[in-house]
């Protein structure tokens, strides 16, 4: 499909959003970079039609959209999406997460209070990651908050699995992440496993697809000695001091050999190299450490465009990624508000498992 022009200049002020306004200079070298070289005059003469027609508006030479603008261009995404995300995928993705984000943001906030927060910022050619601004650690301190670094690109939400200067995580994640080779049906088959055993061992799960290709499976764990008995397990490359993070990281590597237990030589819970686990199923214990970082729920993944969406257990035979598009999480955001309810969850079962 080959977009016009005018289609990927109101994509391109409809990110900006209203008020905010560039020169033409600025609309020549985003126009000669994704479709073809413009002259100064074809540039003015677009933009120019635009503002005639009451879509973008002029101020001190300087142009930005308008509301009439905006809701022209939100209507008529749809029939031009897969030729915008031909052209320009990162400016699509972000245009949707500014749509998106003001629904969601206080359920999304209620996950990040209290603990330092990072981002994948997303734009042209540029996917990067941000735990730091103006020097400190990120901290989210109201739902504004949050929509401030959504307007500077940040839209890709992942909070640390503990709370700002406690020294254990209350997080128990389980972020099953297979490898290029496994199907999706066998991805959503050890999904299901894993969520059994959680609810086996009185974890009160909670599950989501992960934004991309994978799944997550939470816990809210309680406040809870450490048990005299614990000992970090022995693993091939790493030295291991006994602590909480340790404790929870062995949690994931316990209930990965229950998993294998019913799926057997599938799923492992070491780090391997790419080749080494093409055709397994990571479930990774990574997040499980000193201001370790998992994506929030509602969250957009900043490399698809898909919603880190909750779901329930009976829904996970049928799902496919495509029913995690902004539009779709919308429209079930509305109807139902947020599903991912963590009950706290006492892991004594799962620590007689471990020692």
């Amino acid at each position: 499909m080959t977009i016009k022009p005018e289609d990927y200049l109101l994509l391109m002020f409809s990110m900006k959003g209203v008020g905010k306004r560039v020169d033409l200079k600025h609309v020549k070298e985003k126009l000669s970079r994704d479709i073809k070289k413009f002259s100064d005059e074809e540039t003015k003469k677009i933009v120019e039609g635009l503002v005639e027609q009451g879509l973008l508006e002029e101020v001190k030479g300087l142009y930005g959209v308008t509301e009439r603008g905006g809701k022209y261009f939100s209507d008529r995404i749809k029939e031009i999406e897969e030729g915008l995300r031909k052209v320009n995928e990162p400016w699509v993705i972000v245009y949707k997460a500014k749509q998106y984000y003001p629904v969601v943001a206080d359920t999304i906030f209620e996950f990040c209070k209290n603990r330092y927060v990072g981002f994948y910022c997303l734009f042209t050619e540029q996917r990067f990651f941000r735990r730091d601004f103006r020097g400190k650690k990120i901290v989210l301190k109201s739902p504004e908050d949050l929509l401030f670094f959504v307007n500077i690109h940040y839209i890709d939400v992942i909070p640390c699995v503990h709370r700002i200067g406690i020294e254990r995580p209350d997080w128990l994640v389980v972020d099953i992440d297979p490898g290029p080779r496994v199907s999706f049906e066998k991805t959503k088959e050890v999904a299901r496993i894993t969520f059994k055993i959680f609810e086996k061992l009185n974890l009160n799960p909670a599950l989501k697809f992960s934004g991309s290709r994978g799944f997550q499976v939470w816990s809210l764990i309680k406040e809870f000695k450490m048990p005299e008995e614990y000992q970090p397990l022995v693993l091939r490359k790493a030295k291991r001091e006994r602590s909480y993070f340790s404790l929870f990281a062995d949690f994931v590597r316990t209930i990965q050999r229950e998993v294998d237990k019913e799926i057997p030589r599938l799923t492992t819970s070491e780090t391997l190299g790419k080749e080494e686990r093409e055709d397994k199923i990571l479930l990774d214990s990574a997040s499980m450490k000193p201001l370790g970082l998992v994506r929030a729920p509602y969250s957009v993944h900043s490399k698809t465009g898909l919603v880190s969406m909750p779901l329930l257990i009976k829904e996970l035979k049928d799902f496919e990624p495509e029913d995690a598009t902004t539009e779709k999480a919308i429209e079930r955001y509305k109807k139902k508000g947020n599903e991912f309810i963590l009950k706290e969850s006492d892991p004594s079962k799962l620590i007689r498992l471990l020692v």
